[in-house]
């Protein structure tokens, strides 16, 4: 790997504390906000609808920390308790849910992982289906004797340039950049938490779709 001059350094730096810094304020003014109307909301029905809503954005800034760290390699962001049968199908159902994306199938067998990690990696793949695939992303299983994979179709085509950087951390296409805010660090992440179960994520464009297989 070339080693970064100290302009581009202090480039990234900057950029990484910006977009951090706007990633992070967003759920934690919400959680603010909240609490000052829990703490005047004597409605009962009005705290069963803040409540969730804290919990949410609460989890959110929670997961951006968690995605640094493990960006970071930092050792307190991995798995430390022993793999488990995960169904693959029922995490899939929990990521999907609430979006357009079609779930096609379900696995044959459980797989052998982690069941958070495997959870957050599914949300990366889910939230980037669902930026860029308009309600037209699809999700199916592949299962043989060793391994299940996820398959996450989105029908878009991206810069092969793009796909061949999609894992490098901070790094964000055109499209991803005019789309939506982020850091670029969740398909490293992703790929990240698949290898500390012994799997691995790959993307490419498989005709006008990006195919993610977890």
């Amino acid at each position: 790997m070339t080693a970064l001059g100290p302009e581009a350094l202090e480039f990234v730096r900057d950029r990484v504390i910006h977009v951090v810094g706007h990633e992070l304020r967003t759920p934690l003014t919400t959680v603010r906000g909240l609490a000052e109307l829990l703490v005047d909301a004597p409605d009962e029905e009005l705290h069963e609808t803040l409540i969730p809503a804290l919990i949410r954005n609460a989890r959110r800034a929670e997961r951006l920390l968690d995605d640094l760290l493990i960006a970071a390699e930092i050792h307190t962001a991995r798995p430390t308790d022993p793999a488990v049968p995960v169904d693959l199908g029922a995490l899939v159902a929990d990521s999907t849910a609430d979006t357009a994306i079609a779930v096609d199938g379900a696995p044959a067998a459980p797989a052998l992982a982690h069941r958070d990690a495997v959870a957050h990696a599914l949300d990366h793949l889910v939230d980037n289906a669902e930026q860029y695939g308009d309600g037209s992303s699809t999700v199916r299983f592949e299962d043989d004797e060793a391994t299940v994979t996820v398959v996450v179709e989105t029908p878009v085509e991206h810069e092969l340039a793009d796909l061949q950087l999609s894992f490098e951390l901070f790094f964000r296409g055109e499209q991803a950049v005019t789309r939506a805010a982020g850091l670029g660090i969740g398909l490293p992440v992703a790929r990240a938490l698949a290898q500390m179960d012994g799997g691995d994520l790959t993307i490419g464009q498989d005709g006008d779709a990006v195919v993610a297989r977890l």
